[in-house]
């Protein structure tokens, strides 16, 4: 009896220990983190014109890619002009393998229209806004998706948003409700992939700056993929994350025939 006991311990021990092994290794092997944001045009490649849909390009350009986090704008849900069976974010979440969070903007073409992110790692809480318009405007009311996730072995913040690409006027309040945003998710690392329809000189961009600091100087053109020479799409930080990660191959990705825009991309380790 006192040797079935001590052997039940011994393989419970080792097998605890097993666990605990493979755990700190999976951990240790978590050394980067790549991060893509993406304008994916609802899915729609320029070269095929509107009501032609490819989530499955899209997909490729992703896995391809293999980015751990992703911000997608310009995402279709259940509408009209994408498919009424088609939501964009889930179904590249199924084609990629990660988990999803979608965040409605406005009612578009029978369904909904918005922004989301992907994710490697689980989600531990979601969250949705809505980006106002200034009164009267023309614009349109654009939407940041929000998550919670852990990485490097500490609770993180990534976001992504559209701002509109009318008026200065109105990204203005965008912006200022992002900031909310960002002020109250300051005790965490954050990591921020947005379309901002904005060069980086524009002097809406230094109201952003306030909470969070821009990965790129010389900032690539994003926009249009096929001869691309504006700059509107951008991965950022907040204070926090900048001061723990180390930002590295800040990139574009050649991408011309999914979307109108390329795929931004950066890998972040820890310092």
């Amino acid at each position: 009896m006192r040797r079935k006991f001590v052997l039940g311990l011994f393989l419970a021990l080792l097998a605890g220990s097993v666990t605990a092994q493979k755990k700190k290794k999976e951990a240790g092997n978590l050394k980067r983190v790549r991060v893509m944001s993406y304008n994916i045009r609802i899915a729609s490649p320029p070269a095929k014109g509107w009501g032609f849909t490819d989530i499955q390009a899209i997909a490729d350009v992703i896995n391809k890619a293999t980015p751990d986090l992703v911000a997608l704008q310009e995402v279709d849900v259940y509408t009209e002009r994408s498919g009424k069976q088609s939501h964009q974010a889930k179904d590249l979440a199924e084609k990629t393998g990660m988990h999803y969070h979608f965040a409605k903007a406005i009612d578009r073409s029978g369904g909904d229209y918005g922004v989301a992110v992907l994710s490697r790692f689980p989600v531990i809480k979601a969250e949705s806004y809505r980006l106002p318009l200034t009164e009267g405007s023309k614009g349109e009311i654009r939407a940041a998706a929000v998550i919670h996730t852990k990485i490097f072995g500490e609770e993180v913040v990534f976001i992504s948003a559209h701002l509109d690409h009318l008026s200065d006027e109105d990204r203005k309040l965008q912006v200022e409700e992002l900031n909310k945003i960002l002020r109250s998710k300051s005790k965490y690392p954050l990591i921020f992939g947005a379309d901002l329809n904005m060069k980086r000189n524009n002097p809406v961009i230094r109201i952003l700056e306030k909470e969070v600091v821009f990965s790129c100087t010389d900032c690539m053109p994003t926009f249009p993929s096929d001869r691309p020479k504006d700059t509107i799409d951008y991965l950022m930080v907040n204070a926090k994350a900048f001061k723990e990660y180390h930002i590295s191959d800040y990139r574009v990705v050649n991408e011309s025939y999914a979307s109108d825009h390329l795929p931004l991309m950066m890998d972040i380790s820890l310092k």
